[in-house]
């Protein structure tokens, strides 16, 4: 039963960041499984883009990762790629604010 409640936060981590960016930067499609099906394209276009160029992700890192990651944000959530690359930068931001909030949290700060 905990590993469920710690798969359950960890998914809300990495979707709701994302579902509030696109609602913010006006993505066509903000729903909770277009986002979870967003970030798993994301999660297998970083994975080729490595395979083919390998390195250069250890090397260049966030040059790499936006772009790539807006791509597959522009394609599932139905937005332009500047629109991909604001929401990918917007949802890091939440991602690194709410896990610490959740880590301060669960730390008993």
């Amino acid at each position: 039963m905990e590993t469920l409640i710690n798969l359950l936060i960890v998914v809300l981590l990495l979707v709701l960041p994302l579902k509030f960016a696109a609602k913010f930067i006006g993505a066509r499609n903000t729903g909770f499984f277009s986002c979870l099906f967003a970030l798993i394209v994301s999660a297998l276009f970083q994975y080729g883009f490595n395979q083919l160029f390998p390195g250069l992700d250890k090397t260049y890192g966030l040059i790499v990762t936006i772009p790539v990651a807006a791509l597959a944000y522009m394609l599932v959530l139905g937005t332009t790629f500047l629109k991909g690359i604001l929401i990918a930068i917007v949802q890091g931001i939440l991602m690194a604010l709410l896990t610490a909030l959740v880590a301060s949290l669960m730390a008993g700060i």
